[in-house]
């Protein structure tokens, strides 16, 4: 949605603000330990937490778009396909063989084996 989305929730943000403003000023004018003072200190804290979700929607909305465009469209890259179809068949054949870590742990391995053979033995 991106900025669509973006003005909604400033919107819903100002709506708020003004739910707000409007149980503060109502609430002044009742005496104290009535209910219509209560009725607006309850309107005060539904106002305030519909204004921090939408400001935490608003956030979530802007990583998001930040998110997309970090992700690189495809279609805007020049690669032709037999480029991409060798590095796929590079990569396979790279991946059939050990690597040089791999290698060095599988010897590790084997004179391992062969030094505990040579202990049980003298032992």
């Amino acid at each position: 949605m991106g900025f669509k989305q973006l003005f909604n929730y400033m919107i819903c943000i100002f709506i708020s603000g003004l739910g707000l403003f409007n149980s503060t000023q109502l609430e002044v004018r009742y005496e104290s330990g009535t209910n219509n003072e209560l009725i607006f200190q309850n309107g005060q804290i539904i106002s305030t937490a519909f204004m921090g979700l939408f400001i935490a929607a608003f956030f979530v909305e802007i990583m998001m778009m930040r998110r997309k465009t970090d992700i690189v469209n495809p279609s805007s890259k020049k690669i032709s396909k037999s480029k991409i179809t060798k590095n796929k068949k590079s990569e396979i054949s790279d991946k059939d063989k050990p690597s040089e870590e791999e290698s060095k742990i599988e010897d590790d391995i084997e004179k391992a084996k062969q030094l505990m053979k040579e202990v049980s033995l003298t032992n």
